[in-house]
């Protein structure tokens, strides 16, 4: 498991280990979802996380370089369009803006 006791009897939060803890509905691919009645912390055990290869955020950049709509550069590479955004503040960092010194440079020319 991942860290977290689980069986039909006792289930303990996975962030303050306590056992108030009540069934809260499911997530879109069917799997049980819990809330901590104790610290508000809302789980799922068993999480299936997937990592982006970067083979396919090369392919990401490749597209964005293409000016495709965000959507359709989602359902061709097979990413989430939270994760696009994510990619998207990440590469926002790493660009250097500089266009309040070619607003000055231009006006003193």
């Amino acid at each position: 498991m991942t860290g977290v006791e689980w069986s039909m009897n006792t289930t303990c939060c996975a962030r303050c280990q306590s056992v108030s803890v009540v069934k809260n509905g499911h997530v879109k691919s069917g799997k049980q979802r819990f809330l901590c009645r104790a610290c508000g912390y809302q789980f799922t055990f068993e999480a299936s996380w997937h990592r982006i290869s970067p083979e396919q955020e090369a392919l990401v950049d490749r597209l964005l370089s293409e000016r495709l709509s965000h959507r359709g550069i989602c359902r061709v590479s097979s990413v989430s369009r939270s994760w696009l955004r994510l990619h998207l503040k990440k590469l926002q960092k790493l660009v250097v803006h500089r266009v309040e010194d070619e607003v000055v440079s231009a006006k003193k020319a």
